[in-house]
């Protein structure tokens, strides 16, 4: 696991790989039927994206601070839809800052850069009244202190909005989700299925051990900090299993997938109101609690505890929990079809997933 060791700060923060690349590959949200399910589970219409949700219930706002900002996409529309009049976003990468700052300067948008790593929370000292965490915090490590961190820099009357996978860490699918997901994959039209492979955690340690990395902690610990004013459950738990990175479905016109999509979706949405706690993406609308942050042991309860869970992971390769059932058999099968492909003498074999080893 990439980790840069910074003891006195008490960090160990959990960065890509190297040559990593962001924005590959088609996502379930690249399809105009499942933009509209989001925008009406998220808003109450399909015809109102959140952003817009934003604006008309707690915004304009002034100034905005946009987590892990990648290429600058999501303050580029915040700005162009009049949801806030300035931002400043921080990122970890220098390819993708250059890539956000080339284009706000092409459009002279009143937009500025900062390169840190948002686990350090050591973000610009500013009067933010509005922080944006799109699809951000499920990289972060440090969850507790960067959301204890926001909630100081935002003062009462400040806004956090939270688009996000809030579902298991490192896509661990539950047996839950993995059987609907499942089951309705094989009612489709053969050339349209899915391919499922339960994500495999040895490969994603060495692509990108920030995937995902303390998803299911997103949303208790923004509970612990502010009062929520809206939380819509997006789903995801069959949706995003078998229409992300499908090219059967990708590839086809709208009118080739149509019925495919909307019967995927209708599962997904079946799911995630039967068992809330299955969704995979929600989306908030917060506002800081200042009494969180009065009680001083308790904060430092979490600062230790946070710290041990870094501290231990960076000394057990990445890993921090047990795997599913789902999981450990999945990796068995892998080293099995490795071993069959490559054979070679018999040696133990030990599941990377395996916490302590």
């Amino acid at each position: 696991m990439p980790v840069t060791e910074d003891r006195g700060a008490n960090t160990a923060s959990v960065v890509p790989g190297e040559g990593f690349q962001y924005y590959r590959g088609r996502y379930w949200n690249d399809l105009e039927q499942v933009v509209r399910t989001l925008n009406e589970r998220a808003t109450g219409d399909p015809d109102q994206s959140w952003s817009d949700h934003l604006r008309d219930n707690y915004g304009p706002f002034r100034h905005a601070l946009v987590l892990n900002c990648g290429n600058g996409w999501v303050e580029r529309d915040l700005l162009a839809k009049g949801v806030v009049e300035s931002a400043v976003g921080v990122d970890v990468s220098d390819d993708l800052l250059e890539q956000a700052r080339r284009e706000a300067a092409s459009t002279g948008l009143p937009l500025r850069y900062v390169h840190l790593d948002t686990n350090r929370a050591e973000f610009p000292d500013e009067e933010f009244d509005l922080v944006v965490n799109h699809a951000a915090m499920h990289h972060v490590a440090y969850v507790d202190r960067v959301t204890r961190r926001i909630c100081e820099l935002l003062g009462p009357d400040g806004v956090f909005v939270s688009w996000d996978y809030v579902g298991p860490h490192r896509n661990q699918y539950t047996a839950l989700q993995w059987e609907h997901a499942w089951t309705t994959n094989v009612a489709l039209a053969p050339g349209l299925r899915q391919v499922m492979r339960y994500p495999h955690m040895p490969t994603m340690l060495v692509d990108d051990p920030t995937e995902a990395v303390h998803s299911e902690l997103i949303v208790p610990t923004i509970e612990r900090y502010f009062t929520i004013e809206h939380h819509a459950r997006l789903g995801g738990g069959v949706g995003y299993l078998l229409l992300t990175h499908n090219d059967a479905i990708q590839s086809r016109s709208h009118d080739e997938i149509d019925g495919a999509v909307q019967a995927v979706m209708a599962a997904d949405s079946e799911l995630t109101d039967a068992h809330p706690e299955t969704t995979l993406f929600s989306y908030i609308v917060a506002k800081p609690n200042p009494t969180s942050l009065a009680d001083r042991g308790r904060l430092a309860e979490w600062t230790a505890a946070e710290d041990d869970r870094e501290s231990r992971a960076a000394d057990t390769g990445g890993v921090y929990y047990t795997p599913t059932a789902i999981g450990a058999m999945s990796e068995t099968l892998v080293i099995a079809e490795n071993a069959v492909a490559s054979p070679g003498p018999a040696r133990e074999v030990v599941l990377a997933t395996t916490p302590g080893r």
